[in-house]
């Protein structure tokens, strides 16, 4: 590795530490693209909220053209790149992401991005906790800077800073797609055995207190996730971290 870029590795990783806001995040951002000799970059999170829909995070400095083309199309429902980091964990390079895995009536992402100027990039999965994803992604205009950037250890340096940023984003953004502080720990315990099956009679007895108790709490957490039954409260505190179905 070159000790050079390493000290720079060190430098955005302080100042991750230091950092207060999304402003801050974006400077360590655009530092660490200069260091991998890369013109653009992306840090996304979505953050679910249901089955059918996600809070979504950016910070990026792409093409306004391309973002706005984006987001009127719609084109995250059909990413490749997206689709690819909710279910790896390997670094990926744009090119190696195949035509035939898409489908053909549907917009080809990665050579729309070419004509906004993001020709050629590479994207790393990122998997958070409370069943988050999103991805890093580093672009350029022209593919010979790309396979430059690709050839001088650029996977290592972002690996090197990804834990740090990570850390940093969910230290600045902690209300984003959390609700763990939310809920008392007797709604939790509620909560668990509601999803072991139990009854509202049963609950009291295990937590040795009146039904009228347990349906407080549970009227309470219902509240709190913003669900109607106790089957939703279930799935939306499973998918969104409230509970961990496999307790250490």
């Amino acid at each position: 590795m070159d000790f050079f870029k390493m000290d720079a590795v060190y430098e955005i990783n302080d100042n991750l530490r230091l950092s207060e806001n999304d402003n801050d995040l974006n400077a360590c951002l655009t530092k660490l693209a200069l260091l991998l000799d890369c013109e653009y970059y992306l840090f996304a999170i979505l953050n679910p909220v249901s089955i059918f829909k996600s809070d979504l995070y950016i910070l990026d400095n792409y093409p306004s053209c391309w973002k706005k083309y984006y987001n009127d199309e719609k084109l995250i429902d059909y990413d490749p790149i997206i689709d690819y980091s909710a279910s790896n964990y390997a670094p990926i390079i744009w090119s190696m992401l195949e035509q035939s895995k898409w489908d053909k009536n549907k917009t080809n992402v990665i050579e729309e991005a070419k004509n906004s100027n993001l020709k050629s990039g590479f994207s790393f999965p990122v998997h958070t906790k409370n069943n988050s994803f999103g991805v890093i992604s580093f672009a350029n205009s022209n593919n010979e800077k790309t396979l430059i950037s690709l050839h001088s250890n650029s996977y290592s340096y972002v690996l090197l800073v990804l834990p740090e940023l990570l850390d940093s984003h969910q230290r600045i953004n902690k209300n984003i797609g959390n609700t763990c502080t939310q809920l008392t720990p007797r709604e939790k315990e509620c909560l668990a055995w509601i999803s072991e099956g139990k009854t509202t009679w049963e609950i009291s007895k295990i937590l040795d207190c009146s039904e009228r108790t347990v349906s407080f709490h549970i009227t309470n957490l219902q509240t709190k996730l913003g669900t109607n039954n106790r089957s939703q409260s279930i799935s939306k505190s499973i998918l969104t971290g409230v509970m961990n179905p496999f307790p250490l």
